[in-house]
């Protein structure tokens, strides 16, 4: 009886390493993988790898879009030209955007994949856009969903 117990142990290991292999083998052919070049304002190359969002791939590279959602597609923040390369308008955009600026290729930065080359047109001021790292002076709720938060600053910087 335990010998049967443990061959059917056996059996179901090996099936589902079998599925796991059968799984990595399956996404390996079907995900984005390699580099791709996204060219913005006709200037400035950024050599990243396919699979992740414009968002992501800009906040990675020290090119901060606005986006007070965090990349759920809600706020309409992130917004870009897409000249090439970033494939047709999702429904989740055509709400943020007039049917002119639809045409003008204009896209959400959150709600766009990086699965190839890509030429993106963003307005000059964003490029000078920082981050920092603050102290937090005070962070209270003035309303339901309004905050009040102060921070202090680095040294020498201003807003």
């Amino acid at each position: 009886m335990t010998s049967l117990i443990l061959a059917s142990i056996g059996v179901f290991l090996v099936v589902i390493i079998l599925l796991v292999i059968i799984l990595l083998v399956a996404k390996s052919y079907l995900s984005p993988s390699g580099e791709v070049t996204i060219t913005m304002n006709g200037e400035q190359q950024l050599k990243t790898s396919q699979g992740g969002t414009l968002l992501g791939t800009f906040s990675a590279n020290n090119v901060f879009l606005s986006s007070a959602c965090g990349g759920k597609g809600s706020c309409g923040q992130c917004r870009c030209q897409v000249l090439e390369g970033g494939g047709e308008i999702l429904p989740t955009e055509t709400g943020f955007f007039s049917r002119k600026e639809q045409a003008d290729h204009w896209r959400l930065g959150c709600q766009v994949k990086v699965k190839q080359d890509m030429s993106i047109k963003i307005d000059e001021s964003i490029l000078g856009v920082k981050e920092w790292e603050c102290e937090v002076i005070s962070n209270k709720n003035v309303a339901t969903f309004i905050k009040e938060f102060i921070v202090a600053l680095p040294p020498g910087e201003h807003m």
